[in-house]
């Protein structure tokens, strides 16, 4: 092994255990020193390139998959309503009846969980860290004020659920991030105490004159986070 070789060996790859190699290595001290310092940054590189995993990524990600699976099937189903109504249209069926296939009353847990479902990709990551007048600016339009610290509250902003102006709130669970909408008692949607899929779980309060839909894993105490808001908001009745 001639002394170019030596040195290409030792840099690419510094534990090589060829007899001709470390024959080498072992010759004199600058051999020696080369063949340590490529040993130390191979150590060093792999140090940086080790990155501890995140409890619970792999769920995250199955999450994330499975929710845009289920966002590509309803555009798609969508799409065929919108078909459907303008065929219906063409043929003459009478908008009385095209309502009743369009606007039937929607159960709220169905329309939370939907909206969670659609924004997962951006309340997954958001963090404006709302302080308490935050909070409080956007909820006094539904009759509600926060008299205390309702713990971290990651978003707070209003959103058009199903065609209703309402407050959307994320807030920081024990077992990830929690949705809380307040929607007005008179939006029209049908009651729904507790509701689940197969990745969501919710419940609904009727406080003061607004629906509070609560929203989170399969895992999280939601019953926590209901307590928390009883205990901390005074509603206008």
């Amino acid at each position: 092994m001639d002394d170019i070789l030596f040195r290409h060996t030792a840099i690419a790859t510094p534990n090589d255990k060829s007899d001709e190699f470390l024959q080498r290595a072992a010759e004199n001290e600058k051999n020696k020193a080369l063949v340590n310092d490529a040993l130390s940054f191979d150590a060093e590189l792999q140090s940086l390139l080790k990155v501890d995993v995140p409890d619970g990524l792999a769920d995250k990600i199955l999450l994330e998959q499975s929710f845009e699976a289920e966002n590509n099937r309803a555009l798609s189903n969508r799409w065929h309503i919108a078909i459907a109504a303008s065929i219906a249209f063409v043929i003459g069926l009478s908008l009385p009846l095209l309502n009743t296939l369009s606007h039937s009353p929607l159960d709220i847990g169905t329309v939370a969980m939907k909206h969670v479902q659609q924004e997962y990709y951006f309340t997954a990551k958001i963090n404006e860290q709302a302080s308490l007048s935050m909070v409080n600016a956007k909820l006094a339009s539904y009759g509600g004020k926060a008299q205390s610290d309702l713990g971290e509250v990651l978003f707070v902003n209003y959103c058009n659920f199903e065609g209703t102006p309402a407050l959307h709130m994320i807030m920081e669970g024990e077992k990830g991030r929690v949705t809380v909408f307040v929607v007005p008692n008179d939006a029209g949607f049908l009651d729904a105490e507790k509701f689940n899929d197969q990745h969501l779980k919710g419940l609904t309060e009727k406080m003061g004159n607004a629906n509070v839909v609560i929203v989170g894993e399969r895992d999280e105490p939601l019953e926590k986070i209901q307590l928390k808001l009883q205990e901390n908001i005074l509603w206008d009745i």
